[in-house]
């Protein structure tokens, strides 16, 4: 049986989960029902490695009015507070937690398109807030560094379609650790992964989107 590490960038997984289930966030058990699938019949899992930020809990200002919204009070705050603690909680999972910036604001696509046929002011909804998420990259290499030079696992299980992991998956492999990419069925790799890559591997994401048991 060969020894694997899963590890899941959040961000990369959060996105196609939404463009797969209408924009809802996923459940620790989605998590968890996906990690089994990327296993396969020879694999054991060691652990589930799952980078993701704590939700943005500052209070920033509104772009036009200058009207302050406080993000720790928000229901998507509580929603993805009660979503990491469960799945910190869950058997052979690792939260890794990186941080969350506020960047400022960007115009939304629809302000453009409106300013584009008529002159008007512009409010506080034409704009939406940009996050930047922080440290979740070098945590990943951290730990591909260290499952890879001890050799405590057989096979690393990647979930990030991010080609700055190129120099992680080439650390693994000279170590003699063979990668495993896991595309979420996404036809588009990019070639710094695809070229470093042993084996791909094309998975489900979870469906239908279910209520919290």
């Amino acid at each position: 049986m060969k020894q694997v590490a899963i590890m899941i960038d959040a961000g990369f997984f959060k996105k196609k989960f939404q463009e797969k289930n209408s924009n809802k966030f996923p459940y620790a058990k989605h998590i968890i029902e996906f990690s089994k699938k990327c296993i396969e019949k020879d694999e054991e899992l060691f652990r589930v490695y799952y980078y993701d930020c704590p939700p943005f809990d500052k209070e920033i200002k509104q772009p036009v009015s200058k009207t302050p919204i406080d993000y720790s009070k928000s229901k998507a705050f509580e929603a993805a507070n009660r979503f990491q603690q469960e799945l910190a909680k869950s058997d052979y999972i690792a939260f890794r937690k990186g941080s969350l910036s506020f960047e400022g604001w960007a115009i939304t696509d629809g302000a453009i398109q409106d300013l584009m046929t008529a002159s008007r002011t512009l409010v506080d909804s034409d704009f939406k807030p940009i996050f930047k998420q922080k440290r979740v990259d070098i945590k990943i290499g951290l730990d591909v560094a260290w499952l890879s030079s001890k050799r405590i696992v057989d096979r690393i299980i990647l979930v990030a379609g991010d080609y700055d992991f190129e120099p992680v998956i080439k650390f693994a492999r000279k170590e003699g650790i063979q990668v495993v990419l896991v595309t979420l069925n996404h036809t588009t790799v990019k070639k710094e992964l695809r070229e470093h890559c042993d084996i791909f591997r094309s998975v489900e994401i979870p469906t239908p989107f279910a209520p919290q048991a």
